[in-house]
């Protein structure tokens, strides 16, 4: 498998990693087309937004998207996906060590250093679901967890309605960090890298983003 960095909706390689996307995911956690292209045009995100994808045989078996905070020194991971096969889970463990080698390599143009820490979105461990969608949120357990990422308890993390019609979506919030996290530097950077991602790459409007940063308590209630 060789990797493909995708730097512009010109490149080959744009529309064939969003079909490959398109359907993999619940329709609560699936962008729409529009959302990756300004992720890779905005100013606020173009030169800090990595979106990668593994190739064999001229096919893609691989996609991953993330983004880069600079002020914090975070790396948001949105997307890991692989074709569902015997190999996926090799190619998803390729693909993660590719993209987060990719965000350490721009968080070393910018501060000389690796990350603090990356950040990954995972579907809600919850015992109301079904038996398919039990295993798959396991695998994903596991997977995190072999790959040095921890589940975090101390937020109840809210992922917004995508299409800003619905509720937030709940998930759970995993975390690799490179160095101890104290409470100033954890609620700031995850602060800080989902407005990035939401109000910037997903020009979702900060009136529903801040209160929902209220109630994961990474924001202070505004004083009426």
């Amino acid at each position: 498998m060789h990797f493909a960095h995708i730097q512009s909706i010109q490149d080959p390689w744009y529309l064939p990693a969003l079909a490959f996307y398109m359907d993999k995911l619940d329709p609560l956690v699936t962008e729409d087309e529009s959302v990756f292209e300004q992720s890779l045009k905005t100013e606020k995100t173009q030169y800090d937004f990595v979106f990668i994808v593994g190739i064999e045989n001229d096919e893609i078996v691989t996609f991953a998207t993330a983004h880069y905070e600079a002020t914090t020194n975070v790396g948001f991971i949105v997307y890991l996906l692989a074709q569902p096969d015997e190999q996926c889970e090799s190619r998803l463990k390729s693909m993660l060590e590719q993209i987060e080698k990719e965000i350490n390599k721009i968080s070393n143009q910018r501060h000389g250093r690796d990350v603090n820490f990356f950040m990954f979105e995972s579907t809600l461990e919850s015992p109301d679901v079904d038996t398919e969608t039990a295993h798959k949120i396991a695998f994903r357990r596991r997977f995190l967890v072999q790959n040095g990422y921890e589940r975090q308890n101390d937020i109840t993390y809210l992922q917004p309605s995508l299409d800003r019609n619905g509720k937030p979506v709940p998930l759970d919030l995993y975390i690799k960090a490179n160095i101890p996290l104290t409470k100033d530097i954890y609620g700031t950077s995850i602060k800080s890298a989902y407005i990035l991602k939401y109000v910037f790459a997903n020009r979702i409007p900060r009136r529903i983003i801040y209160p929902l940063l209220v109630k994961m308590n990474l924001r202070k209630e505004p004083h009426v």
